[in-house]
């Protein structure tokens, strides 16, 4: 197969990661557009950010935090909601709260009113970038996992470019004295969010939801002595009945020794959501698994490797619902294997948070003012192509890099790197201080905006998605939900302190604040080596087995029970 044919077949996973994937461009936008805004004078007039140097940075890191502090208040409910009710409408909810936070930010007329509209929106983020991750890492093929889930740290960085470019533009045609200057930087994050909502009409649920939901209705069915519903269709379902639209019956439903009911269900395809009739005895949701990957994946429900892939899905389900039979989740919580992925979880969303990458996205205006460029419109041209070099290394992360160097010597390179740079930038600040207010750039100024930028493509070709992408893929089915809110959680706690206190310790003790960085990468990348197993290439279930959840043997045989189940002798997975 070509790989434009591949490409054309993958293109509703395609749509579907980068739509729910674009809410972190909103993430991203909201993130860096307060960085952008509070160097406005316009803004500045408004809210009253005057006074010292460590007051002004006070309401300005008020101003940006109450975003992540939002993000933080919903971190344990979006998991709930995502668990009850689904990926896709965690999402939908998010997107609502993230156009009433901007609609609220854009009509601001006093510094309380900003402060509710970023912690609104900050629901909206908080919910969009933790579900997004969990839906993508669920749908994408384990060979094109890194790669697609690389999608969310594009979008993000999409949207800071969006923040620094358009304010570069007020800052340069609406005057200073006009609230038009930042009300329409503030106003187009309405734009963003009502693309974010739009988009999530046509995105289909997560198959591993639905299977989860169905193997639930089968417990349920099988404690109340009714027969249950098919899981996979029968060979004769051809390829030609997966035409979006078309409802057909299986006609083997009836007749198959090996399903485990007397009666089939009716399945018809959709292109935004899947419905099938089924007897009033058997689950609502018996095959929308299967017919949900199948549409993602561009294949018939009969295809071999549709039916492998979803027999592993649903092997290691029936090995968790086995498990909770005999304890329960907060007895599963305590387990080994699930307490090294709790503490791992927490380690990667604080070495994230503190790598320096949650400072540079926020405030890279401020960055680069404190750096040597004090004119308004110079430092935020120089944030503006600062967002362009990390958008390109994100792209390029994604085309081929998560698969170039794996998660683990990528994470540990990229720290090295990294902590390199931050010692580099506090020797140059403590041997040739930078005067602001000087009129002419300096030499080490120069330098140090080079390293910055330098920063920027280490973290976003390598760091930045990797330990984005790693607490999403680690978690069984049954802890998913729980992983990434506790991954969520302590992201969005340190990135709060990161928010209220960067800018104060820049201005409070200067280049020694760079230091903090530096230790924080060569500490990451230490503990990282030391305590994390190796994923890339794996799929969901199999670093199930590298954590100890159970045997590579036992995993086989359930494997097996369930190909036998579909009718498949041996697993054909699909390649783009």
């Amino acid at each position: 197969m070509s790989f434009g044919s591949g490409i054309y077949r993958q293109r509703r996973l395609i749509f579907a990661c980068a739509t729910v994937a674009f809410g972190s461009i909103l993430f991203g936008y909201d993130s860096g557009v307060m960085g952008a805004a509070i160097v406005l004078p316009s803004f500045d007039v408004r809210f009253g950010l005057e006074g010292s140097a460590i007051e002004v940075a006070n309401v300005a890191s008020n101003v940006v935090s109450y975003l992540t502090a939002g993000s933080l208040t919903v971190a344990p409910f979006a998991g709930l909601i995502s668990y009850y009710w689904g990926r896709r409408t965690s999402l939908v909810i998010g997107a609502i709260c993230l156009l009433i936070g901007a609609v609220v930010q854009t009509s601001a007329h006093t510094i309380a009113q900003l402060y509710a509209g970023r912690f609104v929106g900050g629901l909206g983020v908080g919910t969009a970038m933790q579900i997004a991750g969990m839906y993508i890492s669920e749908v994408a093929p384990p060979h094109l996992r890194g790669s697609v889930v690389t999608i969310v740290m594009i979008m993000l960085y999409v949207g800071s470019l969006l923040a620094y470019w358009i304010s570069f533009g007020v800052s340069r045609h609406v005057s200073n004295t006009s609230d038009a200057q930042w009300q329409i930087l503030l106003g187009f994050q309405i734009v963003l969010g009502g693309i974010f909502l739009i988009g999530l009409m046509f995105v289909p649920e997560s198959p591993r939801f639905y299977a989860g939901q169905q193997v639930n209705a089968e417990k349920r069915l099988r404690a109340d002595g009714l027969p249950l519903p098919r899981r996979f269709p029968s060979s004769t379902y051809t390829s030609a009945e997966k035409d979006l639209g078309d409802e057909k019956t299986d006609p083997d439903a009836t007749n198959d020794s090996n399903s485990e009911t007397s009666a089939g269900p009716t399945v018809a395809f959709h292109p935004t959501y899947f419905s099938h009739i089924v007897p009033a005895s058997t689950s609502a949701d018996a095959t929308q698994a299967i017919a949900t990957l199948a549409y993602l994946r561009g294949l018939p429900p009969t295809d071999d490797s549709v039916k492998a892939e979803m027999a592993e899905i649903y092997a290691q389900l029936d090995e968790l619902t086995a498990e909770r039979e005999k304890e329960s989740v907060w007895v599963a919580v305590r387990k080994p294997s699930n307490v090294k992925r709790f503490l791992i979880t927490i380690f990667v969303g604080t070495w994230q948070a503190w790598s320096g990458a949650s400072a540079l996205l926020y405030y890279a205006a401020t960055v680069f003012v404190s750096l040597g460029l004090s004119a308004t419109s110079v430092s935020l041209l120089a944030g503006g192509v600062f967002s362009i070099v990390t958008l390109i290394s994100a792209i390029l992360a994604a085309l081929w890099g998560m698969r170039m160097w794996g998660r683990i010597r990528g994470g540990q390179i990229a720290g090295f790197m990294l902590a390199v740079i931050f010692f580099t930038i506090a020797a140059i600040l403590a041997t040739h201080p930078v005067n602001p207010a000087a009129p002419h750039i300096t030499a080490a100024s120069v330098v140090l905006i080079i390293l910055i930028y330098l920063f920027g493509v280490v973290d976003t070709l390598m760091l930045g998605p990797i330990l984005y992408l790693y607490p999403t893929e680690i978690f069984p089915m049954g802890l998913r939900e729980a992983g990434q809110a506790v991954y969520l959680m302590a992201t969005w706690v340190h990135a709060f302190l990161g928010a209220k206190y960067v800018p104060i310790g820049l201005a409070a003790i200067g280049w020694k604040f760079w230091l903090v960085f530096g230790c924080t990468n060569v500490a990451g990348l230490i503990i990282y080596g030391l305590t994390c197993p190796e994923t890339s290439g794996k799929t969901i279930e199999e670093i199930g087995v590298m954590f100890g959840d159970i045997t590579a043997d036992e995993r086989d045989a359930h494997v097996q029970d369930a190909l036998r189940a579909a009718k498949v002798s041996v697993p054909a997975p699909s390649t783009v």
